[in-house]
Order: C-alpha cells, then sequence, then structure tokens
C-alpha cells in the first residue's frame, strides 16, 4: 500500500482556515437564532436570495456566494473574487487528459 502524506498548506490559507474556524465558534457560542435568506440578493440586487453569507449576515443568490466556503463575494478580497468568478478550470490542460461529457 502506497502510503502519502497530503501537501503542505500555504501560510495564507492556514491562517483563513484559524482565522475561519475561530469566526464560526464565535458565531455558534452567540446563540443567535439562524438567519434565512429571504427577499432578493443583497448584493446584485437582481436574483432571490438562497444562501446567508457567513460573515456579514447578507441574504444572496448563488451568483453572488461561494458556497464552499459559505461567504459572499463582497467579503471576499476583490483579486481573489475575480479569480473565482465563472471561471472553469481547464481539467484537460491541468489533468492532462482527454475531458469526456
Amino acid at each position: 500500500m502506497i502510503t502519502s502524506s497530503p501537501p503542505a498548506m500555504n501560510k495564507e490559507l492556514k491562517e483563513w482556515l484559524a482565522d475561519t474556524k475561530k469566526f464560526i465558534k464565535e458565531k455558534k457560542d452567540s446563540k443567535q437564532p439562524q438567519k434565512k435568506p429571504s427577499g432578493k440578493c443583497q448584493i446584485c440586487g437582481q436574483n432571490e436570495a438562497k444562501a446567508i453569507c457567513l460573515k456579514c449576515g447578507r441574504s444572496v443568490c448563488g451568483s453572488c456566494y461561494f458556497k464552499l466556503i459559505n461567504i459572499c463575494k463582497k467579503c471576499v478580497p476583490p483579486e481573489t473574487a475575480a479569480k473565482w468568478e465563472g471561471k472553469q478550470p481547464d481539467w484537460e490542460e491541468i489533468l492532462g487528459v482527454e475531458w469526456v461529457d
């Protein structure tokens, strides 16, 4: 059996994870009732709100929300959001395999 250790995380990711874990713990410990999304997205104002940003509490649509990290695009640094928005990785190039749909 081949075992390997996971790749080392970069410093920024470790800091972000630590800050996020602390923030989530504080939110849970505050005993505030869970807010539910309602109305139009508080960022774009176009789409129906589907989620609540973990950081700022805005009701946001799927287009203005990064579901993987539960944070809206206003709470993510602009340069990071720009990298993530609407970009599909070129998996063929990254993995060196032909993509089959």
